[in-house]
């Protein structure tokens, strides 16, 4: 990616109006658009990357869940997005934008204003973590998937939506898995956890030992709840 090129996302789940909407996306100089079928794809695939802008399927954006519904609105606080739809039995499509200035366009008078007037504009940027640092919570922590064991009681901190940084003296390997169950959460299946990096303890360590660690198995209700208590 060239350091003018401007990092769209486009998140539709047919293939078909992904090629649609490729195709009318092929137009515009230095574009480097990422294609995802869900907001669950691009979420495990966003870390560490920066965009500028989200195009979002309506149709798409209908079927999905309560905790992609969630990560949508989260981009709309953070992002210009630009709603569309393929219009039936045409090469034309909708759009639907968060401006007052540009909501009246319509069709390709709106794409051109949504990427040359806000996306171009825009300085890129990640996806806000909602991190949660300085507050610590407690976690029973499961080193295999037999839940019938007694659990470590841990705590956690830097918490967000799709991790956080778990404090133990157990030895911790990198592409581990773990399962954490929060002690404030309603729903108290145990999240699988793959562990990303550790801070193994050693002597005179002036941090606390642990691991950072992803969320890969969770499910919908937990990550709202996750959101309240980032948010509480």
């Amino acid at each position: 990616m060239s350091a003018n090129e401007l990092k769209l996302v486009l998140i539709v789940n047919d293939e078909k109006n992904q090629a649609f909407y490729k195709n009318h996306l092929s137009s515009y100089d230095d574009i480097a658009l990422e294609v995802y079928p869900n907001f669950i794809d691009f979420r495990n695939q966003s870390h560490g990357k920066l965009y500028s802008g989200f195009l979002v399927d309506i149709r798409t954006l209908i079927k999905s869940s309560s905790g992609e519904k969630l990560l949508f609105s989260h981009l709309l606080q953070h992002f210009p997005v630009m709603r569309v739809t393929k219009k039936p039995g045409s090469d034309s499509f909708s759009g639907l934008l968060e401006s007052k200035s540009l909501g009246r366009l319509k069709g390709q008078a709106l794409l051109d204003a949504f990427i040359n007037d806000l996306c171009r504009k825009n300085q890129p940027r990640d996806i806000p973590s909602g991190r949660q640092q300085g507050t610590f919570r407690s976690v029973y922590l499961y080193y295999s998937d037999n839940f019938q064991q007694e659990p470590e009681k841990a705590v956690i901190e830097n918490l967000t939506i799709k991790s956080c940084f778990v404090v133990t003296n157990e030895k911790c390997s990198k592409g581990s898995q773990i399962w954490l169950v929060f002690t404030e959460m309603k729903e108290q299946t145990p999240i699988l956890c793959e562990i990303k990096w550790a801070k193994p303890w050693t002597v005179g360590s002036l941090y606390l030992p642990g691991c950072g660690v992803s969320f890969i198995g969770i499910m919908d209700e937990q990550i709202e709840e996750l959101s309240q208590l980032i948010k509480n």
